[in-house]
């Protein structure tokens, strides 16, 4: 469970980018200081955080200024979408792409999406170019919407990519009923026979071809495609997996009235519907009554309306980093447009399940540039810290203003005895004197949860044994009675002698 949000945030001004719309490690080391900065246009800069120096040499060029492929410059919405390195990076040099455009041959048609696998050079620091496979294709019906947010499952291992529905918009028409879009009667969300306005999941081969998951949802069904893994979306552009406990949080950009944040549990098996174009938000669409009589759609956690200027959700991440302890368990977005109070928000999860929303003050040197920084995106680096993208800049989250100018560091309330224990061990949690324990949840550093349980009210200390428990890194949380926040601790597990 999520404390309370902080109020503010303060943000370090890193460089200036032209349209950068996600950050990423240069390799899968957690302490990799070397940032991939994907951009819109089509480049990808090398910036290297600890000398705060961009690369003369970019790590990729897919712009005007490279390979020239991108369909970039005519709206915001095409171009270079997302960028993400292989699991086995480290050997292969392996990476994928998402943009809108030509193959790297040059054919293909420019309006079109692809997922395109490139090579690297001997020490994986410079794509090679020469070296690429088309993994997917994903034809447009028109510019926009095309989502393009690509994530590793954390317990599977499997490409996850968001698409949007082709673009298209309706009259207008607040309340619902406004057309929607050009796809149909029931729109491209709906379609369970396109791959556009869905999550899909695929077994990705590198310079292959890619093969489908044996369990995804619609595997054996005639009337589905098979990569489906969720659908009912219009615009996911960015959303994230938790990557303490593998929940997946959506952000999918709505048409006339509301934008949503969605969240797909870690225990999902897959083909829910998230509503678009039967709803918008919290409230029917087409039709504008009765959109879910049988209670089947996935209703948002979080939505809001179009006023104060917001126009489109951008998803954000729930941070599980080290640096800002205050806002640790706490998920928090923004939104593209919005410049006047309220530009970012948390959203904090309660002991029953439910989210409470909070305005979230983001300081950067200078403040934003009115009417002209705006914001694009969320990322994260392999410790769990955030970044912004914005039109201008590239941002990262530093400290909370009221910890001490930023000396706080997560600290870890509950002490394990022994901390590294072995396997088949006794160790002992102590979450300090008199203090008594009703729930208990152990979650592997990939984010599977091996151990929730409720306990019956056992005091501190408290011990219990790690047979059957894997060697690796564990995030240990504990509940005490009339408390919604919980007490954590990281605990090592080695193999026995």
């Amino acid at each position: 469970m999520a404390q309370g949000a902080p109020e503010a945030i303060v943000g370090e001004r890193l460089f200036a980018a032209e349209w950068p719309v996600a950050v990423r490690p240069a390799s899968h080391e957690a302490n990799e200081k070397n940032l991939l900065i994907i951009c819109h246009s089509g480049l990808v800069m090398w910036y290297n955080e600890e000398s705060g120096e961009i690369r003369e040499e970019p790590f990729l060029d897919l712009s005007a200024s490279g390979l020239d492929l991108c369909d970039y410059g005519i709206m915001s919405e095409q171009g270079l979408n997302d960028l993400i390195l292989d699991p086995d990076f480290e050997n292969n040099g392996l990476f994928y792409v998402i943009y809108n455009g030509y193959r790297p041959d040059g054919t293909g048609t420019f309006i079109d999406e692809r997922l395109i696998c490139f090579g690297t050079n001997p020490d994986h620091t410079m794509a090679d170019t020469a070296s690429w496979y088309e993994v997917l294709e994903l034809v447009q019906p028109a510019r926009g919407h095309n989502g393009g947010q690509m994530h590793f499952g954390p317990n599977d291992g499997y490409l996850y990519i968001s698409t949007g529905d082709g673009g298209g918009t309706g009259t207008g028409e607040t309340g619902g009923g406004s057309g929607g879009d050009d796809h149909g009667p029931i729109g491209n969300g709906q379609n369970l026979q396109t791959l556009l306005g869905k999550l899909l999941r695929i077994e990705v081969h590198g310079l292959a071809p890619y093969t489908i998951p044996a369990d995804n949802p619609f595997v054996g069904n005639d009337e589905a495609l098979d990569e489906i893994w969720a659908y009912g979306f219009r615009n996911p552009w960015r959303w994230s997996f938790d990557r303490l406990t593998g929940d997946k949080f959506i952000g999918d950009v709505g048409e006339v009235d509301w934008e949503e944040i969605s969240m797909e549990a870690a225990s999902s098996q897959g083909g829910l519907n998230f509503g678009w174009r039967l709803m918008e938000g919290p409230m029917c669409y087409e039709p504008v009554v009765d959109c879910d009589p049988d209670g089947t759609l996935q209703l948002p956690i979080f939505s809001y309306p179009h006023y104060n200027g917001w126009c489109s959700v951008i998803g954000g991440y729930r941070y599980r980093g080290n640096d800002i302890p205050s806002l640790y368990g706490n998920y928090i977005f923004t939104d593209a447009c919005g410049f006047y109070d309220v530009k970012f928000w948390s959203l904090a999860e309660q002991a029953d399940g439910s989210w409470v929303d909070a305005p979230l003050d983001i300081q950067v040197p200078g403040g934003f540039v009115p009417w002209d920084e705006t914001r694009f995106a969320f990322s994260e680096n392999n410790e769990g810290e955030l970044y912004l993208c914005t039109r201008l800049n590239v941002y990262k989250l530093v400290y909370d203003p009221a910890d001490q100018g930023g000396t706080g560091h997560l600290e870890a309330p509950l002490r394990f005895s022994p901390n590294p224990t072995a396997i088949g061990r006794d160790v002992i949690l102590d979450a300090g004197e008199g203090v008594y324990l009703n729930r208990i949840r152990i979650t592997e550093s990939s984010g599977r949860i091996v151990h929730n349980a409720q306990l019956a009210v056992q005091q501190s200390p408290y011990t219990w044994n790690t047979t059957g428990m894997n060697p690796g890194i564990y995030i240990v949380e504990v509940w005490i009675p009339g408390k919604d926040t919980a007490l954590r601790g990281k605990l090592s597990i080695i193999r026995s002698d």
